[in-house]
């Protein structure tokens, strides 16, 4: 599998994850009534993407072992 495609599916994922935790801790601070809902829902999905968004790659590229057929291609 190439090494881009793992980065494509690591952001998807990550942005499912944080559109969730963004949404429903929002709601549960401030309410969906509040003008600020959606500011507070942006800046929690920004923090929690850059802070999943490694983990959740390199848990893919090992699994997936990116970096052994990178090697075995090259040799």
């Amino acid at each position: 599998m190439n090494y881009n495609i793992i980065v494509i599916i690591s952001i998807v994922i990550c942005a499912i994850i944080s559109m969730l935790i963004s949404y429903y801790l929002v709601l549960f601070i401030l309410g969906e009534n509040s003008s600020l809902f959606k500011i507070a829902q942006l800046i929690i999905t920004i923090v929690s993407m850059t802070t999943f968004y490694a983990p959740i790659k390199y848990l893919l590229m090992k699994f997936m072992d990116i970096e052994q057929e990178e090697r075995e291609k090259n040799d």
